[in-house]
């Protein structure tokens, strides 16, 4: 009974902000989600892993491979759909976010190498991320939530296990 009333509110509560974002997507909210898939993020992380680093790039590649796995997982399980939106049908499922989990994995691993300004960095893109991601109609605001926890967590669990 709890746990229903608790879900309840956060339904109404995902579904009150997203009624609240504009029908159709701002195109920079659009541009956040396709520059920051998996076709930029995998390459830069290679990149660091030929260029700078081969241990971190490696570090980095995992834990966007374990975040995706994890989210899409999940996505499978929860079956949550996606909000609507002009112009589109929502396509797949909603729960968990995977842009704002790949973005947040990384956040971890740079922390743990020292890397301040990275880290910084890399927070900030997590929350542009997440917002863009409601923003844009793509989620719900649980969702790019629960991405950011898969992301941090499967982060910190390549930190632990490599």
């Amino acid at each position: 009974m709890v746990v229903g009333g608790i879900l309840r509110r956060l339904s109404e509560f995902d579904r009150r902000i997203v009624e609240m974002m504009p029908k159709e997507p701002p195109a920079p909210s659009e541009f956040i989600g396709m520059v920051l898939s998996g076709w930029v993020l995998f390459p830069a992380c290679g990149l660091v892993a030929l260029l700078y680093d081969r241990g971190l790039g490696l570090r980095m590649l995992a834990a966007l491979a374990a975040s995706m796995a994890v989210s899409e997982g999940l996505k499978i399980l929860v079956g949550r759909p996606r909000p609507e939106r002009a112009g589109r049908k929502p396509w797949g499922y909603s729960f968990p976010s995977t842009h704002t989990a790949r973005v947040a994995s990384l956040v971890p691993i740079v922390h743990h190498e020292g890397f301040f300004k990275a880290t910084v960095f890399l927070s900030a893109l997590t929350v542009a991320v997440a917002v863009a991601r409601v923003v844009s109609r793509a989620h719900y605001p649980t969702d790019v939530i629960g991405g950011f926890i898969v992301g941090t967590l499967t982060g910190y669990a390549v930190v632990w296990l490599w």
